[in-house]
Formats: structure tokens, sequence, C-alpha cells
């Protein structure tokens, strides 16, 4: 069975013949390098066998040709943050108001890392690709920073309104020419639909929206995207009908867990059950089979792919990864 097949046959709810498995980290010293970056991406699956393969591009990308500079990767999980921003003040917003094209700057970087490791993966009939994209809310949190976000949108929402329609054709474009360049997907996260940083009134008109345009270009095709909710206590309701099979949480250390996450994304499938900054991160080897295991009994294996709650931090021992392959391994059908 390719990796492909078993994916697609866990999104139609049937048993494939082990469950699938993915988990990506960040590559902070390479990820401004596409060609660099690609290969990072394609010696790590080379090392450990996965089912999907989600690009990992600098976690603020998308804030960089809005004349963000970034940098000082974090040292636990690789994500780079936002050293300056010319959203500075009430002026700034312009930067935001006008669309950029998906195929230059740093969109374009990362078109051509996608565009490398899709070659080097072969079609889309084996290795599934999922493109990182994030939600316009988040670019614009990102680009400006939280409190000045925050306090736009509470206080001047038709500005509010147009920055965000404006990067949502940003995302839009770029997620339509990911396709058009041989991704599978995307990985679509957003990062202010949990942790209470919003109310479910604000996100509902200033997350949700925004969020469907971007995933417009996804309409009338097959694809296996994943919708990622990052944070604590995630909105899910207000989420449940995006055009995505996948949906990912915090599942081990957060609600819901699992079982009941599957209940509440009726179609699709869930990806989680890795614990990465716990058990995978601490070990030993044997205590990861037996969690790995323990997940995969309590879900039956049943529209679940096997993934961590977010990033896996840069300082993993290899040794941990191979025991979470090898437990997938153990329970080949």
């Amino acid at each position: 069975m390719t990796r492909r097949e078993r994916v697609l046959r866990t999104l139609e709810g049937d048993r494939p013949d082990r469950p699938p498995v993915s988990f990506w980290r960040h590559f902070p010293e390479v990820d401004h390098d596409p060609a660099r970056l690609a290969e990072a991406l394609l010696a790590f699956q080379r090392r450990y066998d996965l089912d999907l393969v989600k690009l990992m591009p600098s976690g603020v990308y998308g804030v960089e040709d809005y004349g963000c500079t970034v940098g000082d990767p974090d040292p636990v999980t690789g994500a780079k943050r936002v050293l300056h921003t010319p959203v500075d003040g009430p002026e700034g917003w312009a930067v935001l108001e006008r669309p950029l094209p998906p195929d230059r700057g740093a969109r374009g970087r990362e078109l051509r890392c996608l565009e490398q490791v899709r070659r080097a993966l072969g079609g889309v009939e084996d290795v599934p690709v999922l493109q990182t994209v994030f939600s316009p809310a988040t670019t614009v949190a990102k680009a400006a920073g939280r409190d000045r976000w925050f306090a736009l949108l509470r206080s001047d929402p038709a500005r509010a309104h147009r920055v965000l329609a404006a990067v949502a054709r940003t995302e839009q474009a770029f997620v339509a020419a990911c396709l058009a360049a041989g991704a599978d997907g995307i990985f679509f996260a957003t990062q202010l639909a949990g942790d209470g940083l919003l109310t479910e009134q604000e996100y509902a008109t200033f997350g949700v929206p925004y969020d469907r345009m971007v995933l417009e270009p996804l309409a009338g095709r097959q694809h296996l995207s994943v919708l990622h909710l990052h944070g604590a206590q995630p909105l899910f309701h207000l989420c449940a009908d995006y055009p995505l099979p996948i949906v990912s949480w915090h599942d081990r250390r957060t609600s819901p867990d699992l079982v009941e996450g599957r209940a509440r994304w009726p179609r699709g499938a869930v990806a989680g059950g890795l614990d990465e900054r716990g058990v995978v991160f601490q070990g030993p080897a044997a205590r990861i089979r037996d969690d790995v295991v323990a997940v995969l009994r309590r879900t039956g294996g049943v529209r679940h792919l096997l993934a961590p709650g977010c990033v896996v931090p840069l300082t993993t021992p290899a040794a941990h990864l191979d025991a979470v392959r090898a437990a997938v391994a153990s329970l080949h059908a």
C-alpha cells in the first residue's frame, strides 16, 4: 500500500495495512534557502519514511514581504520571531492592505522549495505533500503584534476587515499556486482560534470569513489538507464546516482528547496522539513504544493519523523518533 493510499483509506474510515504516521520539525538554520530546506525535508523523509510530508517554512515567512524582519529562532521549537515591523502606527496598516503576488519574495521561495520536494518524491500517487499556510488573522497578528492587532479590530473594525480581505486574497492566490506546483493540499494553521485570545464572536467575525476565502481554491478537488487549531480549548464548532478532511490540535495538552475530537469531526480523520513535548521528547524508547501503542488502541486506528500536536522540539533524539516508527510498524495488519 502506498503512503497516499494509506492516508486515503484512513480518511474513508477503513483500516489500512497499518496506521499512517507523520511528524515534523523546523529547520531554522536553512529555512530561508529553498534548496537547502528542501534537502533537509527530504533527508528527514528518507530517515523516517513518513506517510505525509508537511513542508516546514519559517513560521513567519508570510510577513516578510510586508517589510517585517525576522530571526532569533526559539531554541526549543526553532520557530522564528518578528524583530521589526513597519506596522508601528496608524499609517503602518497600509502595508497590509495590498495583496501580494504568490510567486515572489518569501512565498515564491516556498513555492520553489515545494517544487523541489515534489520532484524528488515523485508524483502525487505516493507521498502526499502539504504546504503550510497560516490564517489571515494569524498573519496579521504576526505582522503587527497581537496587542496592536487586537486593539485595531476592537477600535476600527472597518479597517481590520480591509486588512484581512487583502491578506486573505494573498493567501488564496498562494494556495492556488501551491496546488498548481504539486501540493496535495495545505496544512492550514490558525493560532487565534484557541487560548481565549479572541472571543467566539470575534473569531466568527474576523477569522471564519477570511479563512474560508483562503480555502476556496480547494473546492471541487480531492485534497489531503489539515486544519491545525493551535492552543488550548480550540474553537472546533466555528471551523466544523471548513473544507478540510483532517483536523489537528494539541490533544495531549488540552481538551478534547482524540476520541472526543473525532466525534466532533464526523468526516475525515483526526491527526494527533504523539506527545511531542512529553514522552516522545523524554524517552526512553520502550516507554515511547508503549505510549504509541496505547494511543492507537484507544482510537482503534480508525480515522486517525498518528501525529504530534505541534512541532517536534529540535533536540528530540533521533532514536526517539525511530521508536515512534517502530511502534507503528509493530501494528502492521
